[in-house]
């Protein structure tokens, strides 16, 4: 961990900075062609076929340690792969919890977490603690565990989203827990839409949001935001990086190789 100096901005600045700099933000406008357009992605969401041959909406599953069903002790999608020496992206020992953690957030620092890639490159990231901190509060307390240590990036859509946090690099797994529904106020929610470029959600499931999966978006995608889904921050830096990852599909036959790594991700306050 990281530690820096207190902010010398109050809340309420920080809050005043924050919806400014979004009203900049790419939130997409114009017509755009049908393979940009929310029906395509749509279709990525709706269309793509899980692991043990049930339908798998991209994002919807949360993961919690186990598989989308309401039984804890399901067993995990069968992993088909033709060489099994070949790395999918499998991360295995890495710590599980029975419930989310406690708030601990200090509320007079700001967070922003730091993403080194196995390449050396860094992506930057502003984490919102005042709009979500519940949802900043989970991920710092990861970060700070390790548990992000290694995992890869193992579902990325061209122009949508990437997402990672998975340990099993299928979809499904988690940290252990389900993360609470966070309740956003009015006057946060344009600054927390997903209609905008390079912001960071945690991914949901069945039984709510995941406890250790999130997505970030490579382009504006409100129609989102109906789902539910919760944004904690935006990328301030390498997204250029996350646009240019191949596309990666966990749930295709046999498995792909795995995902673009993370080495790890350290959380500064300042």
């Amino acid at each position: 961990m990281e530690r820096r100096g207190r902010s010398e901005r109050t809340r309420p600045q920080r809050l005043a900075r924050r919806r400014a700099d979004s009203q900049g933000f790419d939130r997409g406008g114009g017509r755009r062609s049908f393979f940009r357009s929310r029906y395509a992605k749509i279709f990525y969401v709706v269309g793509l076929v899980g692991m043990i041959g049930s339908l798998v909406p991209i994002l919807l599953l949360g993961g919690g340690g186990h598989s989308s069903s309401s039984d804890p002790d399901a067993p995990p999608p069968v992993r088909v792969v033709d060489d099994p020496n070949r790395d999918i992206g499998v991360v295995e020992g890495t710590p599980q919890f029975e419930a989310p953690p406690e708030l601990t957030l200090d509320t007079s620092l700001e967070y922003e977490a730091v993403l080194e890639l196995e390449d050396g490159r860094i992506v930057r990231v502003e984490l919102f603690d005042d709009e979500a901190p519940l949802h900043v509060n989970n991920f710092v307390f990861l970060a700070r565990e390790g548990f992000y240590d290694g995992l890869t990036f193992h579902r990325i859509v061209a122009d949508f989203v990437v997402q990672a946090g998975d340990p099993t690099a299928t979809g499904t797994g988690g940290a252990g827990y389900t993360l609470p529904d966070e309740v956003v106020r009015d006057d946060h929610r344009d600054l927390l839409s997903l209609d905008q470029t390079g912001v960071i959600s945690m991914a949901r499931g069945g039984l709510g949001a995941s406890s250790s999966q999130f997505f970030i978006t490579l382009s504006p995608s409100g129609f989102l935001d109906a789902q539910r889904f919760t944004a904690f921050g935006r990328v301030t830096e390498g997204l250029d990086l996350l646009q240019a990852f191949d596309v990666r599909d966990p749930s295709a036959l046999p498995t792909p190789p795995a995902g673009p790594r993370i080495v790890s991700i350290t959380i500064i306050e300042r």
